[in-house]
């Protein structure tokens, strides 16, 4: 189900403390406070956004670690060496839900990193 607009005032608004009708309010401030509640939603979304962005990186940077856990770092290596094999994905953590479950999540998740990418990144996916 979709909304097509915003949600329409309700009879009475408190704002600052104070209540107010809202058939006593002027037209430009009943869409003040429209424009408001606009200016809020899209605050949650990009909230949501942010959200599945750290998940993501925090997924990537986890995947990463566990890329570099068996290789030499520059300090330890005193040769330069030829560039390994990648290595086979970690293990995935024990969770509660099932893992039907959890591969939708993730893909859902990456799904909606991409679409970020896309609209953000002008449609590139380094």
């Amino acid at each position: 189900m979709t909304r097509s607009g915003p949600s329409p005032l309700p009879p009475l608004l408190q704002i600052d403390g104070n209540r107010y009708s809202r058939d006593s309010l002027p037209r430009d401030v009943q869409d003040l406070v429209l424009q408001l509640q606009r200016a809020d939603a899209v605050l949650a979304h990009w909230r949501r956004d942010v959200l599945v962005l750290r998940t993501a990186r925090t997924d990537l940077q986890r995947r990463l670690g566990a890329g570099l856990a068996g290789l030499p770092s520059q300090a330890e290596a005193s040769t330069p060496t030829p560039s390994p094999e990648p290595s086979p994905e970690p293990e995935p953590e024990p969770s509660s839900e099932t893992p039907a479950a959890q591969a939708g999540a993730v893909r859902r998740a990456k799904d909606r990193v991409k679409g970020l990418f896309r609209r953000f990144g002008g449609g590139r996916e380094d």
